[in-house]
């Protein structure tokens, strides 16, 4: 039930156990979205990246459980939730903050794309 759980979801779940050398696998641009399932902001900006996931170029989203995976949250030092990063060919990119629209997000990903990579934290 679980894998079909995530199937539905439509976001790749990455742990502390696979999270960079899964990452470093993709080749091309891709979204992390760090939440918890109690936190409503994480389940409001998922619904929107459901969304985003239906629009042409969408990128390909992966999602860390920030509860089971201490781990990532203290290495990518989160101290809030949620989290979204860019990640372009497997390398931290830099960190997406906006509204939870789907016209914000998709906004915020064209200009992280056009500035310089930062340091993963």
């Amino acid at each position: 039930i679980a894998a079909l759980s995530v199937e539905l979801m439509g976001f790749t779940p990455l742990t502390d156990l696979n999270f960079h050398q899964t990452l470093s696998d993709v080749t091309g641009t891709a979204l992390v979205l760090v939440g918890a399932a109690h936190c409503g902001a994480c389940k409001q900006l998922k619904t929107v990246l459901h969304r985003y996931q239906n629009t042409e170029n969408a990128l390909p989203i992966f999602e860390v459980d920030a509860v089971m995976n201490g781990g990532i949250i203290q290495a990518l030092t989160i101290f809030h939730l949620p989290a979204l990063f860019l990640y372009v060919d497997g390398h931290y990119h830099r960190q997406i903050q906006c509204e939870a629209t789907l016209p914000a997000l998709q906004t915020a990903i064209q200009q992280a794309l056009m500035q310089a990579a930062e340091e993963e934290p």
